[in-house]
């Protein structure tokens, strides 16, 4: 049997290679891992010997002779650390993902090519301050130093499974990165086209009331004529609301038992892996800052400097508006007023990995650039991001700003995006800005697609808050924000701006527990950040106590007498959310499915007004059945679709959070990239807004606490942080994963920031020296 043999050697030879070949990857894996090597290292491009001390999360403490000498290291920390994070979001804002990651990329590059995201960095470049300009340049040479010195596989381990060959870092990346970041917390556009669908399928009286518009406020946002119901489109779904949700807060000494003010911050955003923010501690003449940056741009984002703290909360301004343009039949003119304008027009080449090159044709119209053209529709996009200045500057100057009055100033120049930023000083004061400029628009308020041929609805630029909108010191000791709407809550004066607002649970929960206690200390302001209690659950549940009163069955008993803590071992927590979304469907489904909609219009706040009779109880009618359905024949439906849904699960079996990877797609890959599912408790409306997807069919986390930071001003070294995963962006690098543990059950580590307590946390010092 020698061919037995022969085979026996041939699989030999093959395991042996195989073995070879997966020693060979994990070897090259391994050593593509960041280790700050101890003792001294030449950096190319240096100015003057600079020390980095790594503490024990592996954040760095860089210590440099010059801003330009800090703001390098930065960039090549973040370069070492965080490249591949780095080039997908420089690539996103260039339209060039799909020649990294193949056709799969290549709705996302339409996209942003289309929005004009690599347009506007170019027209950003142009409007920046010198100092800014400098600090850019200076970055951009720190992380051009990383990728001149080692291959790309060095840099990223995802460069061995990809044609990575990383072009020079440029001031228009950072810029890039940066509209990049404002895309993904904005979601008006994505909210006018849902409501165009609803309007057009419900008609105006019904879809007026469920949205709970006033008929003067209705006569005013809706065009004459009334959008069409939008066609379907194969491009991917513009973003909408999820529950994406972020709180800050500031105490005033007198609430804190220190004597000395605090500031929380715990900014939600998308599930990212790696985390989307990176740790650093910058020191240099005039500069002492520690905080949270973005990896691909200088500074720090949320922190503090020596004097003052700040944090920030999306402001949720309607910062996008589309207009539903009256094109030519060759698509090449819109009308516009009593003349037909020509379209600007180009041509572009969208490289494709494994494939040809496409071909785009891009178009511009008066109202900005023509972001969706097809069956005979055609939308055009007005974004304040996109004629504002960068906001980069004013972060730059935060950070040396010696005061609360003057760390507030320092937004003056800011155009976009509109924030709630809260800054807290040691000589005792608290304050809140809202940053940025409105769109000043001829007629409506951006609820909706506006008519792009009518000039009386078209933007005239941006406009400044008047008065400007601060406070400072209240008498009350502290001020909070949760992306609520302030003029609705009483923070400042009507009008106010047309905004996305979140619904006002969180804000009112943190504003409820700060004047409910008379001091407060970092533990407890990192408790409040953990806060499960859903106040939404609360209202509905006592609009629809009456009724469920009347359904005899144990569920029912169950959410009478629930607690509302969506804890993550809580079986009633998931029959609440199982029910809730029951009633949801089962409410405005029946209606959704008769008129062409693909999901029930209505929310949870809809539900409650229809509970307590502020809709028409028409609703509650299953107008797919010949029976006239009664409130309590569809409340039990609901309830018994809930308990056989949620039967013998707790909500965190359910309520998961994956960090999934770029590359955690491919299966072989999954387990060295992802990290979980992790069960979490909390939900949209809780201070630990850990959202899911409305009406969604799962429960899964899509959005998260992308960190969690207390600033105790009496004593910086007594300020926490913690990062959803960790420091690193390599799976195998020992801080990739570090901080989930603490994440997950609200702990956090210390950010040291005087000399001393840096040199005690130190756990490897490396001195850069110049060549």
């Amino acid at each position: 049997m020698a061919w037995r043999s022969k085979l026996a050697v041939v699989a030999g030879v093959l395991f042996a290679l195989a073995l070879a070949l997966a020693a060979m990857g994990f070897y090259l894996l391994r050593a593509s891992v960041f280790v700050p090597p101890p003792g001294k290292v030449v950096l190319p491009g240096l100015g003057a010997p600079c020390t980095v001390r790594f503490d024990a999360a592996g954040v760095p403490h860089v210590e440099a002779a010059s801003l330009r000498d800090a703001f390098f290291l930065q960039g090549y920390l973040h370069a070492r650390e965080r490249f591949f994070q780095m080039e997908l979001a420089r690539r996103a804002a260039r339209g060039r993902l799909a020649e990294l990651l193949g056709p799969g990329a290549v709705p996302l590059d339409v996209r942003f090519r289309r929005w004009g995201v690599a347009e506007a960095a170019r027209r950003q470049r142009a409007l920046l301050s010198q100092q800014a300009e400098r600090a850019l340049a200076a970055y951009a040479a720190g992380v051009n130093a990383a990728l001149g010195s080692l291959p790309p596989w060095r840099l990223a381990p995802e460069c061995l499974l990809l044609p990575c060959k990383p072009e020079p870092w440029r001031i228009e990346d950072t810029l890039g990165v940066g509209l990049v970041l404002q895309f993904n917390l904005t979601w008006a556009a994505g909210e006018e086209l849902q409501r165009a669908r609803v309007l057009s399928a419900l008609g105006r009286e019904r879809a007026v009331a469920l949205w709970g518009w006033s008929p003067e406020q209705a006569a005013a946002w809706i065009p004459p004529e009334g959008p069409s119901l939008p066609q379907r489109s194969p491009e991917p779904p513009l973003p909408v609301f999820s529950g994406v949700g972020s709180n800050n807060w500031a105490l005033a000494g007198s609430r804190s038992e220190s004597g000395a003010p605090l500031l929380a911050n715990d900014p939600h955003v998308g599930v990212a892996n790696p985390a989307t923010w990176y740790e650093v501690h910058l020191v240099a003449p005039d500069l002492a800052v520690a905080g949270v940056s973005v990896p691909g741009a200088p500074g720090i984002l949320i922190g503090h400097n020596q004097q003052v703290a700040w944090g920030i909360t999306m402001a949720m301004l309607d910062d996008q508006d589309l207009f539903r343009l009256q094109l030519n039949p060759s698509g090449t003119e819109e009308r516009f007023g009593e003349a037909w304008l020509p379209l600007a027009i180009e041509k572009e080449t969208l490289p494709v990995r494994g494939e040809k090159p496409r071909e785009l044709v891009l178009k511009r119209s008066v109202h900005g650039p023509v972001v969706r053209e097809e069956n005979g529709e055609a939308y055009a996009l007005a974004w304040t991001a996109l004629q504002a200045r960068s906001p980069v500057e004013c972060f730059l100057a935060l950070q040396l700003a010696p005061d609360a009055r003057l760390a507030m100033a320092a937004f003056d120049p800011c155009e976009a995006p509109a924030l709630n930023l809260l800054v807290a000083d040691r000589q005792g004061h608290i304050g809140w800005r809202i940053t940025g400029k409105v769109p000043r628009r001829g007629r409506g308020a951006g609820k909706l697609p506006s008519p792009g041929q009518d000039p009386s609805w078209a933007w005239e630029g941006l406009a400044s808050f008047e008065p400007r909108l601060t406070k400072l010191d209240p008498p009350e000791g502290f001020l909070a924000t949760a992306n609520h709407d302030p003029f609705a809550e009483g923070d400042f004066p009507p009008p106010g701006f047309s905004g996305e607002f979140a619904a006002p649970h969180r804000v009112r929960t943190i504003r409820a527990a700060l004047a409910s206690r008379p001091r407060w200390s970092v533990a407890a302001c990192a408790a409040l950040q953990l806060d499960v209690g859903n106040p939404q659950a609360l209202e509905l549940l006592a609009a629809l106590r009456p009724i469920l009163e009347t359904v005899h069955r144990p569920e029912a008993e169950a959410l009478l007498s629930w607690d509302a803590r969506m804890e993550a071992g809580s079986s009633t927590a998931l029959l609440w959310a199982e029910f809730l979304g029951a009633l949801v469907r089962r409410v405005g489904g029946d209606e959704a499915a008769q008129v062409g909609l693909d999901r029930s219009p209505f929310t949870a706040e809809a539900l409650r007004r229809l509970a307590l009779g502020l809709l028409p109880a028409v609703w509650w009618d299953d107008v797919s059945t010949p029976e006239v359905e009664s409130p309590a024949v569809i409340v039990a439906a609901a309830l018994e679709e809930a308990s056989r849904r949620a039967a013998g699960k707790r909500w965190g079996e359910v309520h998961q959070v994956l960090f999934a990877h770029p590359l955690g797609s491919v299966r072989l890959l999954a387990p060295l990239f992802n990290a979980g599912p992790y069960p979490v408790g909390g939900a949209g409306p809780c201070v630990n807004a850990t959202a899911y997807r409305a009406q969604g069919e799962d429960f899964a986390v899509v959005s998260l606490p992308s960190m969690r930071f207390v600033a105790d001003l009496g004593d910086w070294n007594r300020s926490r942080m913690v990062l959803p995963l960790g420091q690193a962006g390599h799976p195998l690098a020992a801080h990739a994963r570090d901080q989930v543990k603490a994440w997950l059950s609200g702990g956090s580590h210390p950010m040291p920031f005087t000399p001393e307590e840096v040199a005690k946390a130190a756990v490897r010092t490396t001195f850069f020296l110049p060549r």
